[in-house]
């Protein structure tokens, strides 16, 4: 509670490694109504996202688990979100009002770290 579906989203992958996606998964009629949006708030909902502003868009989070997870992937899942729901994150993040997706101030990725451009 209290905590935007697009921060939380950017703390299981930036500090826990948890891919999820967020948002209203191309369905933002429906979310909304499973959300309990009033028709005014949904139309404002609408005109801020049209023009340019989604830093308060409401939405979800939905994780997909596969065949290859295992008890402890969703163990691990389940104490991420305990960690954000009491505030334990690591992250001074900061907001993009045009995407509405978070980043940890001052994050940057090493990409060589983990890739080689050396033919």
């Amino acid at each position: 509670d209290g905590i935007s579906h697009f921060k939380a989203s950017a703390i299981l992958g930036y500090e826990f490694g948890i891919g999820v996606r967020s948002g209203c998964f191309c369905a933002h009629p429906y979310i909304l109504h499973l959300l309990g949006l009033t028709h005014q708030q949904a139309d404002s909902v609408r005109s801020n996202i049209l023009s340019g502003d989604r830093s308060d868009m409401p939405g979800l989070i939905r994780a997909s688990f596969g065949l290859y997870n295992s008890y402890e992937d969703i163990d691990a899942f389940v104490e991420a979100l305990a960690c954000i729901a009491q505030g334990k994150y690591r992250g001074n993040y900061l907001q993009d009002k045009k995407t509405g997706e978070y980043v940890p101030q001052g994050w940057q990725p090493s990409f060589e770290q983990f890739f080689s451009l050396a033919d």
